[in-house]
């Protein structure tokens, strides 16, 4: 079996702001593979958000392709889009933006419910997550009775549920005290060997990017490798 490949290719983005256009990416190519953990660095602003925002399909870059197993997302039809993307990518971000009227247990299997597949497995596959964590305990409770830190870990839970080839996780320390965020790091980690997925991170903290077998600069508009 080929290990999966995440492929950008020759992708262009401007933002046009008060008349001006606004370069983000010029001609950016890069192929990530899964089993592979990628730090993403640059500073507030640079485009690391932006570039996981059109790995992930949330939005489309100006031109260029991204390509999962060489096959194109069709950025120009988003339910297409969506299908491509859902059984290869998960996605978490700085804030877990849980959803406060469903339990902790169903936020976690959110893709399962959106996809109106709730049944016995699919519960039990969310509790057993939760049990990975320490939380099963917390399976019927609101989002709102949460610590920041475990919030997060159920937003890497609800991400990991479909175990996708690649998780994206944008600054997902951003708003944790040090050992919190080492914490996070110590589970992305776990969960990236287990499955041999690809890990992307964004991130500002050296320390954090170090964790990754392979550190990715944004410079003049492309990535650069700074290590692996």
């Amino acid at each position: 079996m080929n290990t999966p490949i995440l492929q950008l290719q020759n992708i262009f983005k401007v933002f046009h702001q008060a008349g001006a256009t606004v370069p983000i990416f010029h001609d950016l190519s890069f192929t990530f593979h899964a089993g592979t953990s990628y730090g993403l660095m640059g500073p507030s602003g640079i485009g690391k958000s932006t570039l996981l925002h059109i790995i992930a399909g949330i939005e489309a870059p100006t031109s260029g392709t991204v390509s999962i197993n060489n096959q194109a997302i069709p950025f120009h039809n988003f339910e297409k889009r969506i299908a491509a993307l859902h059984e290869n990518i998960g996605i978490i971000f700085q804030h877990p933006s849980l959803i406060g009227e469903l339990s902790v247990l169903e936020n976690v299997m959110l893709t399962a419910i959106a996809h109106n597949i709730f049944n016995p497995a699919t519960t039990q596959k969310a509790l057993d997550l939760l049990g990975e964590v320490g939380m099963k305990d917390k399976a019927n409770c609101a989002p709102n009775t949460l610590s920041g830190g475990q919030q997060q870990r159920v937003a890497i839970l609800r991400a990991l549920f479909h175990t996708p080839s690649f998780l994206l996780a944008d600054e997902p320390t951003g708003n944790l005290d040090q050992d919190t965020a080492q914490q996070i790091m110590n589970i992305l980690a776990s969960y990236q060997k287990k499955y041999a997925m690809g890990l992307i991170i964004s991130t500002h903290d050296i320390k954090i990017a170090q964790q990754c077998d392979v550190i990715l600069s944004i410079k003049n508009h492309t990535l650069v490798t700074t290590k692996g």
